[in-house]
């Protein structure tokens, strides 16, 4: 994903996740109109030029997702693991926002909190989720701190597995097993419980997102050093472009949605 100023621009057209033309759409004042492949869409801003940030094209195509600079918007993502002709995942990422330069410059927030808002939409993530894993032997949700806690206990419960948190340092109150990992923006520990998982049990990784895949890779790691086999790991947003799913020493990806 990028960024850049503009007044205005030509792009395809854009389809939606059933693969029709939209023939217009507008978000957060930019007008956008479409017609055939002949004639396409163009992108015109309702404000000057240097009020506006455009948050750009996924690889694949897809709607955009657009802000006006120092407020924030809602993001437009495409479908990766799920068949985009389920109107959920159109009703998900219609409730994801980006915020650039956030937590610090360069980086490009994908923020669930507004998901969380929307009592469908949520209700709609966890329901691809359990559909996805429910009668597959699963017996442990191992969720990643912190937004990992959010998705993974409702999948657990209604699969009938046990939620482990995987958590900060000193966050834990007994003994511990500890993973060291590096992010995007940094380096980070995480730590579980000895004896929340026990050898040969079945395990999924739920979290939010994979940008780099330093997270999911300490959390299978974790995992492995008790014995567990670790099934899948489980995310709303992946970030393709990241290539975090070259970190998961070949352990399965399932997401919703790819930016």
């Amino acid at each position: 994903m990028f960024c850049l100023q503009f007044s205005s621009f030509t792009t395809p057209p854009i389809k939606n996740v059933e693969g029709k033309t939209v023939s217009s759409y507008t978000a957060s004042g930019i007008s956008v109109k479409s017609g055939s492949s002949s004639n396409p869409c163009a992108f015109t801003s309702t404000k000057s030029a240097d009020s506006w940030l455009f948050c750009g094209w996924s690889s694949g195509g897809g709607a955009l997702a657009a802000a006006e600079r120092g407020k924030m918007s809602v993001a437009h993502l495409e479908s990766s693991d799920v068949d985009g002709v389920d109107d959920r995942i159109r009703r998900i990422s219609s409730t994801i926002r980006v915020i650039p330069d956030f937590p610090k410059p360069g980086i490009i927030f994908q923020d669930i909190t507004t998901l969380l808002l929307d009592h469908q939409a949520f209700k709609d993530t966890i329901d691809l989720f359990v559909e996805r894993y429910e009668g597959k032997n699963i017996n442990v949700v191992a969720g990643v701190e912190a937004r990992g806690f959010i998705f993974g206990p409702p999948i657990a419960l209604a699969i009938g597995a046990k939620f482990v948190p995987l958590r900060k340092p000193k966050k834990l109150p007994g003994e511990v097993i500890s993973e060291e990992y590096s992010l995007e923006y940094g380096t980070d520990i995480m730590e579980m419980h000895i004896g929340a998982v026990q050898p040969g049990e079945n395990a999924l990784v739920v979290d939010d997102l994979i940008a780099t895949g330093g997270t999911l890779g300490a959390a299978i790691r974790l995992l492995e050093r008790v014995g567990a086999n670790v099934v899948e790991c489980a995310c709303v947003i992946e970030l393709p472009e990241l290539k975090g799913r070259e970190r998961l020493a070949d352990k399965p990806l399932f997401v919703l949605i790819s930016s």
